[in-house]
């Protein structure tokens, strides 16, 4: 891996080397933060929408699939969170992908993506206020505007979710919440 990193190292690959280069060094890495997204939100909305910048650009998180800029990675098949109504519509269906994951095909912006990699369930990782902290930045950044969403929603959604095993599709998600 050392070796790797004699070679050229462009911006894409630059925090996944920092990070590969740290655990094998059973360390955690340092990778520089971006800069602090702008937000008109006020209030508790604000507190949620930066308290939700730092959970989207932990190592693993949303970041790692749908990058920096929220237009995740076409080519590999992750989608955008830009100006898509997965992200600005119904937030219960929202709250539903990040609490249980999504798997399957699925229409973003009018573009196809086949789904083969799930998109991480994060209910057992994030509390209630984490998950809704999270959606609030990914739904008034990036260009996206839309309104925030409360640790209480999150936690009806959860309560009225808990017995959902496995990961949601998309097409399962349509009929549920058809505004796509």
């Amino acid at each position: 891996m050392t070796a790797a990193g004699e070679l050229p190292v462009d911006k894409y690959m630059r925090q996944a080397h920092t990070v590969a280069l740290a655990h094998l060094a059973e360390q955690v890495a340092e990778v520089e933060a971006p800069p602090p997204t702008q937000t008109a939100l006020q209030g508790e909305a604000r507190q949620l929408f930066l308290a939700g910048e730092k959970i989207y650009h932990q190592a693993g998180y949303c970041v790692t699939c749908h990058q920096a800029d929220g237009r995740g990675l076409p080519d590999a098949g992750f989608p955008p969170l830009v100006g898509t109504q997965w992200v600005l519509g119904d937030g219960e269906r929202l709250i539903k992908i990040v609490l249980n994951g999504l798997m399957g095909p699925i229409e973003v912006n009018g573009k196809q993506y086949p789904g083969h990699a799930p998109m991480t369930p994060y209910g057992g990782l994030l509390d209630d206020r984490g998950v809704a902290a999270v959606l609030t930045f990914v739904r008034n950044a990036f260009g996206n505007s839309a309104g925030a969403i409360s640790p209480e929603m999150v936690k009806a959604v959860r309560a009225k979710t808990a017995d959902k095993v496995g990961f949601y599709s998309p097409a399962e998600l349509l009929l549920m919440h058809p505004d796509k």
